[in-house]
């Protein structure tokens, strides 16, 4: 009796307290394209016991039941967001030194960090539970270093008490500082932006070279000041974060690619509309891409043809008449649209690991934008469930963690009324690290 009470003692509170939950009869999804029929998920503190058929459920366990129509995905996970980020100012004043305005003025702020800056109440955070977002790389609005990039758990107006990982890399950019003409500053182009990099690694690293020298000299030598900018610098100088790098053009793609054999770092590519254009280079260089599916609209006229084969009533009508001009303009501008909405496609294709990022995409052209992927875009459900899912996981640094449905994992997934990418499917329940929020 008294090692009874003892065992029962020295257990963890939450393992006393802690009822599992549990949904049943559900169809399961998972990343790997696995689909599960009369399934079982099963979570306690947070983490998922078990997932598949066949499952036993907790005699304690809280238990919804699917009536074998509702279907279990791994919560989709974006890769930078900026939902939740404080707005840019209206107008910018002219600094009263242009040349050298000041790291804020500049855009160039690394050491913000979004946990401390979030506005918790912003609406995107429900509104992406509703879209089957449980995780997200949250970032800051801003220029060329706009601030850290924190991972959360994504729990409506509570998602700012969920932090999964601070610091996991830091935005950037080859935005320009803010201000038009009579109120800009330095650096005012693309170059001047390259100027600047090069010299905040210069003196990000001598500052971290006299800092390690203090630390080891005597007491003669002065103590180097302090400097908030340069020192969040120093996790992307010794590589152990990356460069959240936004990008869409070719010609952005090549400089950033000069710019880290120059200066050195590890680089992740964000959105990267045009890094088709370069696959090949990008999977030789191993560099993931969290790509935009912002998708391009259809070119006006290649529509009004699409509906007007679609509409019987116009059959037998004769075709516009076009120049040979027009043609080729025609053409081309077909063959970019086409190459845009295959980009993803294309990257897989090269061996280029890529995830999601929305980068300030509405949430509300998220469905339009998936529909024109899969039927456009070459790719299938369970392709662009991966890389909402398991891909955007590993790219942040947490793929053992979330983006699967398995023992052991973090308890994140979302329940839909029906496959998710078909029309008028909702998310009825969200599992945010073991969190059930219904809606």
């Amino acid at each position: 009796m008294l090692l009874l009470l003892f065992v029962v003692s020295t257990l963890p509170a939450s393992a006393q307290t802690s009822p599992a939950q549990a949904f049943d009869n559900v169809i399961i999804h998972t990343a790997d394209g696995e689909t599960i029929n009369d399934g079982t998920v099963v979570w306690r503190n947070g983490i998922i016991e078990s997932a598949g058929s066949n499952v036993t459920i907790p005699f304690d366990a809280y238990v919804i039941d699917g009536g074998d129509s509702l279907h279990v995905y791994p919560g989709f996970i974006d890769g930078l967001a900026l939902w939740g980020s404080p707005d840019l100012p209206d107008r910018y004043e002219r600094p009263d030194r242009p040349g050298d305005p000041g790291y804020e003025r500049a855009g160039i702020q690394p050491q913000r960090k979004p946990s401390e800056l979030l506005k918790s109440d912003d609406k995107n955070f429900e509104e992406a539970q509703k879209h089957g977002f449980t995780t997200a790389g949250l970032g800051l609005k801003g220029q060329m270093l706009p601030g850290q990039v924190d991972i959360f758990f994504i729990n409506g107006e509570k998602t700012g008490d969920h932090l999964m990982k601070s610091s996991a890399g830091i935005s950037a950019s080859f935005e320009d500082a803010p201000g038009g003409f009579g109120s800009g500053a330095y650096p005012s182009t693309t170059m001047g932006v390259l100027a600047q990099y090069r010299q905040l690694w210069y003196d990000a690293e001598a500052l971290m070279n006299q800092q390690q020298y203090f630390a080891s000299a005597g007491s003669n030598y002065p103590a180097p000041a302090k400097d908030a900018v340069l020192e969040a610098l120093y996790p992307v100088l010794d590589m152990s974060q990356p460069l959240y790098f936004t990008v869409d053009s070719k010609e952005n793609i090549e400089l950033l690619l000069r710019l880290k054999d120059e200066i050195g770092f590890d680089a992740v590519i964000v959105s990267g509309k045009e890094a088709y254009k370069m696959a090949d280079e990008i999977s030789d260089r191993d560099i993931p891409v969290l790509a935009s599916i912002d998708l391009p609209d259809e070119p006006e006229w290649k529509k009004k043809e699409r509906e007007a084969e679609e509409d019987t009533t116009q059959a037998g009508e004769e075709l516009e008449e076009l120049t040979e001009e027009m043609r080729i303009f025609r053409d081309r501008q077909l063959r970019s649209y086409e190459a845009s909405i295959m980009n993803i496609k294309s990257l897989m294709d090269a061996g280029v690991t890529v995830g999601y990022a929305s980068n300030g995409m509405k949430l509300g052209d998220l469905s339009g934008h998936v529909k024109t992927l899969l039927e456009e875009g070459g790719l299938d459900q369970n392709q662009l469930l991966r890389i909402m899912s398991q891909n955007t996981a590993e790219i942040l640094g947490i793929g053992n963690r979330v983006g699967e449905l398995e023992n052991g994992r973090i308890a994140s997934f979302s329940v839909f009324t029906k496959p998710y990418t078909e029309e008028k499917t909702k998310v009825l329940y969200s599992v945010s690290s073991g969190m059930l929020t219904e809606f």
